[in-house]
């Protein structure tokens, strides 16, 4: 009975671990309730590498790019930070500055992926618009008329439109009520070959909210919409993304984490203050590639941005009805301005209003993203760390300051003399033509 007891025993707690360790480091990691059982190391000593990709005419914006960075960097405390800004739909610069991987000491550069989290939402709000454009996609068909079988009856009367701009009433990862999937989206160790099989995860409970009465940020809203997209075209939302989105778009270093070929490494620290780092857990995003899961660069970031601005792409008429923010059933527009699958809003500079633009930023294990997009001025801009920080916006405007500085730089041209305007786009055309 004794040796049945302790082999008992024995089971019980290797279960508890087995199970257990997950949970724990969810709590290390993401709450920093409890501590992270690893080894922190620092930054290496000396100065930090640093790249930048751009033509003679940018000298001048390259210095004060250059000095944003690495604002940015040191204010964020994260190993590395990377960006890109295309312009009339080229790529015109790109900058890193520290490191990839601190315990080999690889620097960082342009070609380096990152999890983007949210901004994952964007790249799915693109693969939507070409489904509306190409194949009659509609954003108020009802999921009782557009989504078979219907995994909860609540979800009959949702719309595209509202899974896409979160007034669906879904929960997010935490209010998820089916236990098994709130343990999978803690754990984050379960591999999701199907949107379907993710969408699983959270079919359980109530909504939260009758659909359109209110805003509900949900990630899971996102992985719905990509099931119903994938029902509408008949086939795989990953399939659908390489075919209208990635590829069309030269988007070649983003996809899915399993298919990446030069990942940064992912840290933490403490509070996203502390000077030393400790690699990210291992971690499988699979059940939330739509809305939080998906890698990528700036560079095929600002790509994504700048086939908005293409209407041989995205026909203009589809663009508005994306980036138009959203109203819920009582008429006022959401309190995040938020448009289907990315917000809008106005920067200001001193006070004064500077340009309208539509962004989405990201936060996700050890890594976080921000894109924008001005359409006035042609722009596109993007920028990612290989760690977190808090608040999000001491990373997220980065992009902004990126983008007036470029904005300042070319209404500056605009007053030069015509010559020389000729002479420096000419030296920039020939060396992205490399």
């Amino acid at each position: 009975m004794k040796r049945l007891l302790s082999l008992l025993t024995l089971l019980l707690l290797t279960a508890l671990a087995y199970f257990g360790w997950p949970v724990y480091q969810f709590y290390a990691f993401n709450l920093e309730k409890v501590p992270v059982l690893a080894s922190a190391a620092p930054l290496p000593q000396g100065p930090l590498p640093h790249q930048s990709h751009h033509g003679p005419a940018l000298g001048a914006f390259n210095t004060r790019a250059a000095d944003i960075l690495k604002t940015t960097r040191a204010t964020s405390n994260a190993p590395g930070i990377s960006a890109a800004i295309a312009h009339r739909g080229e790529l015109v610069w790109q900058g890193t500055l520290g490191y990839a991987d601190i315990k080999t000491k690889t620097a960082l550069t342009p070609k380096h992926q990152f999890r983007i989290g949210s901004t994952s939402k964007a790249v799915t709000a693109t693969l939507m618009a070409k489904l509306m454009q190409e194949q009659n996609f509609n954003l108020d068909t009802p999921l009782q008329d557009s989504l078979t079988p219907l995994p909860n009856p609540a979800w009959r009367d949702i719309t595209p439109r509202q899974l896409a701009s979160h007034s669906a009433g879904l929960p997010h990862y935490k209010g998820n009520q089916d236990r098994i999937g709130l343990y999978r989206s803690l754990s984050l160790n379960t591999q999701f070959d199907r949107v379907q099989d993710a969408v699983a995860q959270f079919d359980e409970g109530p909504l939260r909210a009758k659909p359109g009465d209110a805003f509900y940020y949900s990630s899971y809203g996102t992985v719905l919409l990509s099931a119903v997209l994938a029902q509408h075209a008949q086939r795989p939302y990953l399939d659908l993304l390489k075919q209208h989105v990635l590829t069309p778009l030269g988007m070649r270093h983003s996809g899915t984490e399993s298919q990446g070929n030069k990942l940064a490494t992912f840290y933490f620290s403490r509070r996203g203050q502390d000077a030393r780092y400790i690699p990210w857990r291992p971690v499988n995003l699979s059940h939330r590639l739509a809305g939080g899961g998906l890698i990528s660069t700036p560079s095929d970031l600002v790509r994504l941005g700048s086939g908005y601005l293409d209407p041989h792409y995205l026909h203009p008429a589809v663009r508005k009805q994306i980036w138009t923010p959203q109203r819920l059933n009582h008429g006022e527009v959401n309190p995040q301005n938020y448009a289907l699958g990315w917000r809008r809003h106005e920067y200001q500079h001193n006070g004064q209003p500077a340009f309208t633009y539509y962004h989405h930023g990201g936060v996700s294990r050890g890594s976080q993203s921000m894109l924008i997009v001005v359409p006035h001025h042609q722009l596109s801009v993007a920028v990612n760390i290989n760690s977190k920080t808090k608040p999000f916006w001491i990373f997220g405007e980065a992009a902004l300051k990126l983008a007036h500085a470029y904005v300042q730089l070319t209404e500056q041209a605009q007053r030069e003399p015509l010559d020389t305007k000729v002479s420096a786009a000419s030296s920039t055309a020939s060396l992205l033509a490399k």
